[in-house]
């Protein structure tokens, strides 16, 4: 099986002389008769290719103490990080967190808690989560840099996997507040973007109607999207579609596991590629206009507990699911 492409001056000059064309360009994502010619090929990953991984965390919430980013940066070993305020030391991925490392928001009120790992084998966990008046964010990335044989030019493909990826939040009609939940992913080679996904879903003018709380939910992706159980982008309700199918009940559904098999050209013999891929997770809560503070949680002296929105993200990796890189005559 022969991959054709062209290099980014000429697929350039094709697409400015025929602008509606299907040009070809350096980097595509293969189709499945492509991916499955690699079957039975060798390649190479972090167990016989040095892997830098990293992982950064931080965060904030209204009336806590305020905590610095944490950022961590191994070879051979995980990296691992948690922020959270007020400040706990849970378990860290990817053997934890459990349900007793989320903070309580009813005793608690406003909080940000905030993990990251690259594990050595570049999976990565993310998990980021507030309420009230909060941000909070994780970003975890792998890097290694490849030198290609001496002989003859290869075909580089790198193989990698975006987990099942959850943006969601809840909106407490007691504690109302615009959160917002984000993800996005970005493969770079040689500094420059080759590929990338992003998915924000986030509440529009949350507000009570007739003692219920009435708000729509929205889901948006960009770049190469992902495979959510609902979908706000779709055929409108008019021309027979579902429209904006995001509600209460299945935000928190996550996407489904993308395996990506991307080309990225062709490389003379003896060059230096350096390959690098991170995922960043975050959520925030914003007042309904600036200097407001309606999205703080709302304390209850009677009931002696606190309401409060939420946003939060998750990005659950699998052992065994690590970044390949294959070298095609």
């Amino acid at each position: 099986m022969q991959f054709k492409h062209l290099t980014l001056a000429a697929a350039l000059a094709a697409a400015c002389a025929a602008a509606h064309a299907d040009v070809p360009l350096p980097v595509h994502v293969l189709s499945s008769a492509e991916t499955g010619a690699l079957s039975g090929m060798s390649y190479l990953s972090p167990a016989n290719q040095t892997f830098h991984v990293a992982a950064v965390s931080h965060g904030s919430a209204y009336n806590k103490a305020t905590i610095g980013v944490l950022a961590q940066r191994k070879t051979g070993t995980h990296a691992a990080v948690y922020r959270g305020t007020p400040v706990t030391s849970p378990a860290l991925y990817p053997t934890g967190p459990s349900a007793s490392d989320m903070l309580d928001f009813i005793t608690t009120g406003d909080l940000s808690q905030s993990w990251a790992t690259m594990t050595a084998d570049g999976i990565p966990y993310l998990r980021v989560t507030g309420f009230g008046e909060f941000m909070a964010d994780a970003s975890a990335s792998w890097n290694t840099r490849l030198t290609l044989p001496a002989v003859g030019s290869r075909e580089v493909v790198l193989r990698f996997v975006i987990p099942p990826v959850s943006v969601a939040g809840a909106t407490e009609q007691e504690g109302i507040a615009h959160w917002r939940a984000r993800m996005r992913a970005d493969v770079l080679v040689n500094g420059y973007p080759a590929w990338s996904t992003e998915a924000l879903r986030l509440t529009l003018d949350p507000k009570i109607a007739y003692s219920n709380l009435n708000e729509t939910i929205v889901l948006q992706q960009f770049g190469d999207a992902l495979s959510f159980p609902t979908n706000d982008e779709d055929t409108p309700l008019a021309n027979g579609g579902p429209n904006n199918d995001s509600g209460p009940g299945n935000v928190s559904n996550a996407s489904t596991k993308r395996t990506v098999y991307l080309s990225l050209g062709r490389f003379d013999a003896n060059a230096v590629v350096d390959l690098s891929m991170t995922l960043r997770a975050s959520a925030t809560s914003v007042p309904k206009s600036s200097g407001l503070t309606d999205n703080r949680c709302k304390y209850s002296q009677q009931l002696d507990r606190y309401f409060c929105s939420r946003g939060s993200v998750s990005v659950d990796g699998s052992a065994g699911e690590v970044p390949r890189i294959y070298l095609l005559p």
